[in-house]
């Protein structure tokens, strides 16, 4: 498997609405799990390049030629991975102060995640100089302006990434040229915008680096490679997915996972409004398992309009904890 790293920078705000959340309009979440993107690549191969694109495109996932992580965060030149859920079993007494400080975190820094992963079992963890936020979330009030009637204000729930902040995510391919065709869709994407109320403009991103993980060229880049590569459990699960129903048994087995609603609506030119779609509760990236699985791209729409699929398919990294 090839791996690309994608970096992105944020040019505007964006809001990128909880699916587990019933006040997704009103507040902003900081990344994007793998199946809001994948479900933005292929609007957008859909819109460049019509239906056989589309396909395409769904063909390699469910061949497994094509895999996606979750979105999370980068601060200059340090990448960030989901702090994994894992209990300390740690007796050291913990100043309270620096405890509740590492209790908050969602996120680790490559280099410092074996560093963290020792601190579970002996000593305690204190984290390097780090933001304590990416960016700076707010509100933004809009108009519904009706045909007929009052016009109704509404809060959006914004988020600013701080300038030397943003987004990366990571992909594994099995045939050359497919890095290309991504990139491609992903400047066609950043101009329109990624998220929620991309038509007020928000979500708009541009590529920063491509970096090809295959071949490292600093320690955390190998790091990064050495843990996509390697066959041996425990997994940190990178992509929020569901294992496919004969898999479960295996994939929870001794797993310590968070589980998180995904659901969400439709929008086709073929519907006048748009339809709900299938809720699944899927794995959290974060979660930490013995056992791998390859999940599956699975159609949850509740129509026969067209088929409306739900990237589910992980990318793990094999981790010492």
């Amino acid at each position: 498997m090839n791996y690309f790293l994608f970096k992105l920078q944020f040019d505007t705000a964006v809001h990128f609405g909880g699916a587990d959340s019933a006040l997704s309009l009103y507040t902003s979440e900081e990344t994007l799990r793998a199946d809001t993107l994948f479900s933005a690549l292929c609007h957008e191969a859909l819109v460049q390049h019509g239906e056989e694109s589309l396909e395409q495109l769904c063909a390699q996932v469910r061949q497994g030629k094509f895999l996606l992580s979750d979105t999370m965060p980068w601060y200059g030149e340090t990448f960030y991975l989901p702090k994994p859920i894992a209990a300390s079993e740690s007796t050291e007494e913990v100043e309270t102060t620096l405890r509740k400080k590492v209790k908050k975190l969602a996120w680790i820094p490559v280099l410092e995640f074996d560093r963290y992963a020792r601190s579970l079992h002996e000593g305690h963890f204190t984290p390097d100089e780090q933001p304590e936020s990416f960016g700076t979330h707010y509100e933004q009030t809009k108009a519904a302006v009706p045909m007929q009637g009052d016009t109704m204000p509404y809060q959006v729930g914004l988020f600013r990434f701080a300038p030397d902040c943003g987004l990366y995510f990571i992909c594994g391919f099995t045939e050359d040229g497919q890095d290309e065709d991504l990139e491609y869709l992903l400047d066609w994407l950043g101009a329109t915008g990624i998220g929620g109320k991309v038509s007020s403009g928000y979500g708009k991103f541009h590529v920063v680096a491509k970096i090809y993980l295959n071949e490292p060229f600093d320690e955390q880049t190998e790091w990064m490679y050495h843990a996509l590569s390697a066959e041996h459990a425990p997994y940190l699960l990178l992509s929020t997915s569901l294992p496919q129903a004969d898999e479960l048994d295996s994939a929870l087995k001794d797993a310590s996972f968070q589980l998180v609603r995904r659901s969400g609506f439709m929008a086709s030119d073929r519907v006048e409004t748009p339809l709900k779609k299938k809720t699944q509760y899927a794995l959290s990236a974060g979660s930490v398992l013995q056992n791998r699985y390859q999940g599956a791209l699975y159609d949850v729409g509740l129509s026969d309009v067209h088929p409306v699929y739900r990237y589910s398919k992980p990318i793990f990294m094999g981790v010492t904890l």
